[in-house]
């Protein structure tokens, strides 16, 4: 086209293209164009085109085009910086990589070389851009802002993704080693260490600590803990990075080859965990950023890896260990993803008898620990030597009884005198050698301080430096001072016989009565009441219960400087105390012993003093109460933390053995003020006291709680001395937090985060600089720890004791073995109090409605189905042989009768005489191979026999589905079935699923007449794969049209051929109904017996490096580098953070065993206002044990729901072969407007299935025209490998037509069987290509290529098959497609009820006015949102999508009306006319849903008189009111309220 004839084109473009001296050839390239703007900028010297197109340019012309653009426009003699920003109607993706490689080659430098050859291309509308790893993912991240930008100024407005396409690494490692293997051959030097290079003789020079800046010649030593490759399969430019550490630092090093074998080698022989030594110099590296090691030489070195060895001839156990799923504290490695527990696995390493897990409120370790240790007993048979898994937990004690009073009286709180006291003290040890310096004290009566007592004590030796510094005591205040026995003996005498007072009262009565049992002062008797304890059960709101939070919320005068002198602490006690118990006596409360009422008994639990301790279960009775005490915990006692009475531990004790704990445990607290008669009782409760090595206990030097290790020893020697004193068993424990000692940096990172749900970890402390290191000791390590006890007590309690704490335990069962079948719960009645008989209800079921739609004497294959379906042939096989052995000479016909009308007498009649006919048969065909024949070998004989629902035992399975489905329709929502469940006819007779899994047939609703097969004795299966697709005819029998029904869907998709596939029955509800139905699963088998699906939430590697680095800016070190901060981050990667639940999962107890059988239960998240408990396991955990229903919330039901009830109409009721619904899957015409008018290629905007962009374009490229080939689009929309690659791959190249492309799972079965492969094998092939495992397991999947060979089946077909990753079944895509087709119907027939149901129901965001306003607005808008491309917000691509489907429903005509305060809803669009949808007031920009349902309330309930009642009444904002003024909302209506006289 010359310029002469461009007569289409902009006038402005035309210019433009004269005046840069385009070539005129090009000009047909800009036909129908437009010029939309010139920006220029004078002070940037720069000029923007704006320009509209109609199709992509060539790459050519755009380089010319952009180069003449650049060379041309100048400015005072200065060429400008152009740019160009081009809008296609028609983008032509055949263009893209043309355009990529444009983009990227621009980008100059390593990035243009590095990225230049990957694979672009189109997918779901989004450009996506391949890389091999996360490396290149991470690197590419960081251009990719520019790519963006350059594809929108090129005119491709997609969305950008970046794949990383594992299976294309996969393979390029499996050429590398095959090439490695090669090269091995070739290779003389086989023992050479050097990896790269020269050997290295050179000595070590640096730590990668040391390294600053830009370095040569270093010569280190590290391991590699991370390697990213890069390889481009077109140019042989190769980069490998390693991420190298030497524990000091840690560096990336990167190594470049342009050479495959020499790459290969590199590849094989850098592995992660390997140590090596490495010659090289450092360098900035623009592409990183960072200095990063480049090697030049670099070779494989001796591990230096310190190896954990227990050489002890006798080794310790490990009683007391935590792992990652100690919440944000335990860092022992626990994966739940790869089912790895480090704990377990190095100490069967390490050769130990066995290992506890304590894990702190829980113990959700124990299905992997336990699945271990199994695996690893399995292989020994002397049980002797079977390593034991002790199964324990560490939690929170409450001592049920709160002592407000000490020895209360009946004395008046008013009127009465009290002494309130307090002591300072040279340490917090009273019974370990700390003494008193300070005893103050005041009398009050009536709010008035009568009297005072003070006296400084001289303690003999010097005051500890840190209580001066907390007391301003020092020796020189006391040198001259009385000692502790006078001063306490002139206290005791002035405080009299008085009731006494005290904050922290246990703490000062521990030195005064251990200075009255020195001293032979006699005993302390006195009533005592603490202000501590007290403040906590009356001013419950408040979290801090210190003297300093008191004095503050008492109003009482208070210096913080003077607070810590026992005069002055006292005196601000007194007065607290005095407008406490003026508070307390408006409450009816006036005597002593009445404080005691402060605290209800059922909320104990709050208020009791706390402590730490271990359980462990010695057998499965234990095991069960273990369970029951970790619920309790977690739910009726979670108060900010799980925790247990003391009273309810010991009722569910048995079968247990319980430990004292850490440093937190009541042994270690209570042991530093109490001894004696009183230690011991406190001791008595404990089945074994534990110790910790002096180490363990470090950080609580740092706080002050002891002055040195010295008196921690000497602590620990007194808690071992009354420990042996009582009789109990002494052990000393790790309390291990984490495996090695290199391993504590990782802990110290958790512990410095903030726990989910608020609160800091106890080691958080700003006193304590550095935590302890709580590793995995070994036996001569513990030892040594505690060699200060001697030789012999030190073995004692390390070996001796531990292990005798071991024999105590047995072997336990922790996760119940089923063999994959979960125990099947008992149904009840809607009564909540009878139980259904399950095989009964679900025989009358399916036969009732089978009789109902095929008649009462059912069709042949019908009754086969049924039988097989309900026990699988067994049923079939026995009449078969009985009725040929009776009646061996009658005709097919009679026999064929005979046998039909015996299978049906028997399936009605029920279970019992079906296993009485299947027992007969076994007892028949006893073989020598089964066996001696008794009454348990025969009922093992039987069950093999049966199959199917009822024979497999699934009946309550089905029953629970159908009741669950009943429910929700009797409450007027729709159910949709999801997996393979519609493959089951039974479930289609049931009413679980509408999708009938019969071949197409035809049946008649008036007289039952069915037909299988047409005019020629054909299948009409062989023919049609859906039964909707059938031909209209009508019924030969009654006249009546005939209804169309069946997809073809083999049995065994559900359920193998001998139920041996668990079934999984997932529904999908209305949300709006989820809840319910979701609660009416506590009616069918009790509060108590069903629990949502817990799940487990771990730190993310992402959250972990985010950790990292704050870990590091916290300590003011900002220039960590981030291969160190990634290999912290790998040891915090897992750790558990906070738990959840499965979004519709509910695990089903069966009401004949506890759940206690199988887990403990739990709040979700810790939350105690949840409506649900949950299971405290993951709920994959205990997948084959218990049953899990999938109840899913789902929009679709919703839609329907509201159509039906907008409309009045019965959506069930929609013909699902309505010719003029199909049309819209490949026109537009059914809806009355063209595709340019609504911007898009089908009818199919906002369709279920069919309104994505990507499933749009699988729709325009496959053209539909039956109800099978939407499941088949469905099928490939859901699979993964299906569609892309594959079958669009087949039908471009006209290999094969769209309808025979392999679409579900179930179309290879089907397939196959027809092709005359087995049923059995068909099934396997299909299970394991729709599992992906054709290219995992090569070795398998030659047997099943071959098998299809054998059958002639074609190539393409075996090919499709091996590049498939996932499949979706047919029965789920068909049950997704009715639902579709029945919204599809309305958008067709009654588009106003689809378009308000639409928005009613999808829709997220609205551009509420544009709408009112019509078509023009609404493209104009949406044109102004695509055109900003990714800089559009997340919110405008939501009115976008709004806004697409508004465009088309203004194209046909309907409008949405303007707001009425009467006619508007709340929350949904309704229909005013067949041309009208009236808007809810939650579409207002900013109005939410509370106030939109409030405006509702409020209309119906009286008319607004003006906007300021309006606004009262309806709570709404002031901004709200003049958004809706300018929307003309409120015309007419008065401002006030207010009447005006004149």
């Amino acid at each position: 086209m010359t310029k002469e004839g461009c007569d289409n084109m902009h006038d402005k473009l035309k210019l433009l293209l004269d005046k840069i001296h385009m070539n005129e050839d090009y000009y047909a390239y800009f036909t129908d164009g437009v010029l939309d703007k010139i920006v220029i900028s004078k002070s940037n010297k720069t000029c923007l085109f704006k320009l509209s197109l109609k199709s992509t340019l060539n790459i050519d012309v755009y380089n010319d085009f952009n180069s003449l653009i650049n060379k041309t426009f100048v400015d005072n003699g200065k060429i400008l910086s152009t740019s160009l920003i081009i809008k296609y109607e028609n983008v032509n993706y055949d263009y893209l990589l043309s355009y990529y490689k444009m983009i990227i080659n621009d980008l100059h430098g390593m990035a243009s070389k590095i990225f230049i050859e990957n694979s672009v291309y189109i997918d779901n509308d989004d450009i996506v851009i391949e890389v091999l790893s996360k490396a290149e993912e991470s690197r590419l991240n960081e251009y990719i802002d520019i790519i963006k930008k350059r594809f929108i100024e090129c005119g491709f407005n997609n969305e950008i993704k970046i794949f990383i396409n594992e299976k294309k690494n996969e393979e390029i490692k499996k050429e590398i080693e095959q090439e490695t293997k090669e090269l091995k051959k070739e290779t003389k030097k086989e023992d050479s260490k050097v990896i790269i290079g020269s050997e290295i003789t050179e000595e070590v020079n640096t730590e990668i600590r040391n390294i600053m800046g830009e370095e040569g010649n270093l010569v280190l030593e590290c391991y590699i803990f991370g390697v990213d490759a890069f390889e481009s399969s077109k140019t042989p430019f190769k980069i490998l990075t390693l991420k190298i550490s030497d524990n000091t630092d840690s560096i990336y090093c990167k190594l470049f080859s342009r050479d495959a074998k020499e790459f290969s080698v590199l590849c094989s022989k850098l592995k992660v965990g390997k140590w090596i030594k490495i010659k090289g110099f450092t360098k900035n590296d623009p592409y990183s950023r960072e200095i990063v090691l480049n090697a030049k030489d670099i070779m494989e070195i001796p591990s230096k890896d310190k190896k954990i060895v227990d050489d002890a001839p006798v080794k310790r156990v490990e009683l007391h260990a935590h792992t990652m799923m100690s919440q944000m504290d335990g860092i022992t490695n626990l994966d739940l993803g790869k089912h790895t527990c480090e704990l377990v696995t190095n100490a069967i390493n390490m050769g130990y008898r066995g290992v506890a897990i304590t894990d702190h409120n829980g113990c959700q370790a124990f299905p992997i620990a336990y699945s271990l240790i199994n695996d690893h007993n399995k292989k020994i048979e002397d049980k002797s030597k079977h390593f034991k898994g002790l199964y324990g937990t560490e939690l929170t004690l409450v001592d049920d009884t709160v002592n407000i009073v000490v020895r209360p009286t009946d004395e008046d709180l008013m009127s009465n005198t009290f002494v309130v006291f307090d002591t300072e003290t040279t340490g917090f040890n009273a019974a370990g050698g700390d003494q008193m310096i300070e005893i103050g004290a005041v009398k009050i009566k009536e709010g008035i301080i009568i009297d005072r007592f003070d006296e400084l004590i001289n303690p003999g030796r010097h005051i500890p430096d840190k209580i001066t510094e907390l007391t301003c005591i020092t020796d020189e205040m006391v040198k001259d001072k009385d000692n502790e026995e006078e001063v306490t003996k002139r206290f005791l005498d002035w405080a009299g016989d008085l009731p006494m007072v005290a904050h922290n009262a246990k703490f000062d009565i521990s030195f005064i009565s251990s200075a009255m049992k020195k001293y032979n002062l006699g005993e302390f008797k006195s009533t005592v009441i603490d202000t501590l304890e007290l403040s906590r059960a009356i001013d419950t709101g408040y979290s801090r219960h210190s003297l300093s939070a008191l004095v503050k919320r008492y109003n009482v005068p208070w210096e913080e400087d003077a607070h810590h002198r026992a005069d002055y602490d006292a005196e601000g006690t007194a007065y607290v105390f005095h407008k406490m118990i003026s508070k307390l006596t408006m409450q009816n409360l006036s005597k002593i012993s009445d404080l005691d009422k402060l605290i209800p008994k059922d909320e104990i639990y709050k208020f009791g003093r706390t402590y730490h301790f271990n359980a462990i279960a010695l057998n499965k009775k234990g095991l069960k109460n273990l369970f029951k005490i970790i619920s309790l915990a977690n739910t009726t006692y979670l108060y900010k933390t799980p925790r247990i009475l003391r009273s309810k531990l010991n009722e569910l004790r048995e079968g247990l053995i319980i430990g004292s704990g850490c440093y937190e445990s009541e042994v270690f607290i209570e042991a530093r003020s109490k001894e004696g008669e009183e230690l011991t009782n406190i001791i008595n409760f404990y089945d074994y006291v534990e110790v910790q090595p002096p180490e363990v206990y470090g950080h609580l030097i740092q706080t002050s709680d002891f002055k040195d290790e010295n008196e921690i020893k000497e602590h620990i020697k007194k808690i071992i001395t009354a420990t042996k004193e009582a009789g109990k068993i002494i052990v000393a424990t790790g309390d291990v937090h984490h495996f090695t000692r290199e391993d504590k940096i990782y802990r110290e990172i958790i512990v410095n985060q903030k726990v989910p749900g608020g609160g800091r970890h106890p080691l958080a402390k700003s006193s304590i600089t550095s935590i302890p290191s709580q590793h995995f000791r070994t036996t001569k390590e513990m030892l040594n720890d505690f060699a200060f006890l001697g030789e012999e007590l030190a073995y004692e309690i390390v070996v001796t004791n531990t292990n005798m704490v071991l024999d105590m335990t047995c072997e336990i069962e922790v996760i119940i073995d089923t063999g994959g079948i979960p125990f099947s719960p008992r149904v009840k009645s809607d009564d909540g109090k009878s139980y259904l008989d399950c095989p009964r209800v679900v025989t009358d079921l399916v036969f009732n409605r089978a009789k109902d739609w095929y008649g009462d004497n059912l069709p042949h294959n019908i009754e086969e189905r049924i039988s097989t379906e309900l026990y699988g042939n067994i049923v079939y096989k026995c009449w078969e042989e009985k009725l040929k052995n009776e009646y061996p000479d009658i005709s097919n016909e009679e026999f064929e009768s005979k046998l039909f009308e015996n299978l049906h007498n028997t399936l009605i009649s029920g279970y019992d005489t079906v296993k009485e006919l299947v027992t007969n048969y076994a007892r028949e065909h006893w073989a020598e191979e089964d066996g001696e024949l008794t009454d348990k070998a025969l009922e093992k004989k039987v069950k093999k026999l049966f199959g199917g629902v009822i024979g497999g035992g699934f009946d309550p399975i089905y029953l629970i589905a159908q009741r669950l489905v009943k429910h929700s329709n009797d409450e007027g929502f729709l159910v949709g079935s999801r997996g393979s469940v519609g493959s089951s006819f039974v479930a289609t007779m049931m009413g679980i699923t509408e999708v009938n899994p019969l071949p197409a047939h035809y049946r008649c609703l008036k007289c039952k007449h069915s037909i299988f097969k047409d005019d020629d004795g054909k299948d009409l299966g062989a023919t049609y794969s859906s039964g909707f697709d059938l031909p209209d005819k009508m019924c030969p029998v009654c006249g009546e049209r005939l209804y169309k029904d069946g997809q073809d869907m083999p049995f065994a998709t559900f359920l193998g051929f001998n139920a041996d596939k668990v079934p999984d029955i997932d529904l999908n509800f209305s949300d709006l109904n989820q809840a319910s139905a979701h609660e009416y699963t506590k009616v069918l088998f009790g509060v108590d017996n069903v629990y949502r699906a817990g799940t487990i939430g771990t730190v993310a590697e992402k959250t972990a490096f985010g950790f990292v680095k704050g870990y590091f800016e916290d300590k003011g070190i900002m220039n960590k580098r981030s291969c160190e901060i990634e290999r912290l981050a790998m040891g915090c990667t897992g750790v558990k953070r906070t738990t959840g639940q499965h979004p519709g999962g509910i695990v089903v107890v069966p009401d004949y065993m506890d759940v206690s059988d199988f887990t403990p239960f739990q709040f979700p998240a810790e939350d105690p206002t949840s409506a649900w408990r949950t299971t405290h396991f993951d709920y994959h955990a205990i997948d084959q044990d218990l049953l899990k229903l999938d109840i899913l919330g789902h929009s679709d039901p919703t839609q329907l729901r509201l159509i039906q009830e907008l409309s009045g109409t019965d959506v069930s009721k929609v013909p699902l072969d309505d010719k003029d619904t199909m049309s819209i899957f490949t026109s537009t015409k059914a809806l009355g407007v063209t595709n340019e008018q609504i911007m898009c290629d089908t009818g199919t905007l906002g369709i279920p299935e069919f309104g994505t962009p990507f499933t749009i374009s699988l729709v325009y490229e496959t053209k539909p025209t039956t109800f099978a080939e939407l499941i088949k689009i469905s099928g490939l929309s859901h699979g993964t490998d299906v569609w892309l690659g594959n079958a669009q791959e087949l039908i471009k190249n006209n290999i094969v037509p769209f309808k025979e492309v392999i679409g579900c799972r179930d179309d290879i079965m089907v397939y196959l069987m027809y092709h005359g492969v087995e049923p059995i094998k068909a099934f396997k092939i299909m299970e394991f290509v729709r599992k992906g495992k054709a290219s995992k397991d090569p070795e398998t999947w030659a047997k099943h290529k071959e098998t299809m060979e054998k059958a002639g089946i074609e190539s393409w077909f075996i090919d499709s098959c091996f590049k498939i990753k996932y499949m979706f079944p047919k029965a789920h895509a068909a049950a997704y497609v009715i639902s579709a087709f029945r919204i599809a119907w309305y958008k067709v027939h009654m588009p106003a009820y689809f378009y308000a149901s639409w928005y009613s129901t999808k829709a997220t965001d609205f551009d509420i006015e544009a709408m009112i306003k019509g078509y023009d607005d609404i493209k104009r808008v949406l044109t102004e949102i695509e055109g900003k491309g990714y800089d559009a917000t997340n919110k405008e691509n939501g009115v976008s999508e709004c806004l697409k489907v508004a465009l088309e429903m203004a194209a046909r005509g309907i409008k949405v009306a303007p707001y009425d305060l009467y006619k508007s809803k709340g929350m949904i669009f309704t229909v005013g006319d067949d041309k009208t949808i009236i808007p809810p007031f939650r579409a207002i920009d900013g109005l939410g849903d509370v106030v939109a349902k409030n405006i509702e309330k409020e209309a119906e309930r009286a008319p607004f008189i003006s906007i300021e009642d309006f606004q009262t009444r309806c709570k709404v904002s002031q901004t709200l009111i003049e958004k809706m003024r300018s929307m003309g909302i409120f015309s007419g209506m008065p401002e006030t309220s207010q009447l005006s006289l004149f």
